[in-house]
């Protein structure tokens, strides 16, 4: 009776193993080869998170953030600190917007100088070439542009504006900006609902 259940455990632990391999060759295989691109459901703009998504910024990802509360509006304003700080240079950062009263989350893109995305901003990867455009300055118009935003951001595309000539001229996105902003739109669609 001993020898047929260490037989048995022999068994089970070669399919376990068979398993494993198999587990982990399918995650390298989809890793590699998988979508690269984070996709955000567009067909339901929402701005409500539920509570678990908003005790998880608040309690391990607000504190990569410059956080300023605005008494007037009741907002409370979040900048990540790794973030793009000189004007003086034409870029691009987001700001998330909590106002806690409606229980809503807002994502507001920051633009300097603000008249550089008057023109829209093009977005090229590979042989693709797309247009983002603010469409307004309501939230629901933020949102959009920054989820279009984050989709290219994270295929690795690489961004333009028309400069006052009307010459397209590369949007210098530095490593660490790109990393700051996938960060701070990653934290804000996860805190949506729109990312896992």
């Amino acid at each position: 009776m001993f020898n047929d259940i260490s037989m048995l455990v022999m068994k089970l632990k070669k399919y376990f193993f068979y398993w494993l391999f198999s587990m982990l060759v399918l995650t390298t295989l989809y890793a590699v080869f998988g979508p690269k691109t984070k996709r955000i459901n567009l067909r339901s703009v929402n701005f409500h998170s539920t509570e678990s998504a908003e005790l998880y910024f608040k309690n391990m990802r607000s504190f990569s953030y410059d956080r300023i509360v605005d008494d007037k509006a009741n907002y409370i304003l979040y900048r990540i600190k790794s973030r793009e700080k000189d004007t003086t240079l034409v870029g691009l950062n987001f700001l998330i917007v909590n106002n806690w009263l409606q229980d809503e989350n807002y994502i507001l893109a920051e633009f300097h100088p603000y008249s550089f995305i008057d023109g829209g901003l093009f977005s090229k990867n590979k042989n693709r070439c797309d247009t983002l455009m603010l469409d307004g300055s309501d939230a629901e118009a933020h949102f959009i542009f920054a989820a279009h935003f984050f989709e290219q951001l994270t295929a690795g595309s690489k961004f333009y504006y028309r400069n006052q000539q009307d010459k397209l001229v590369e949007l210098g996105i530095s490593e660490k900006n790109r990393k700051s902003l996938s960060k701070t739109l990653s934290d804000y669609f996860r805190l949506v609902g729109k990312l896992r």
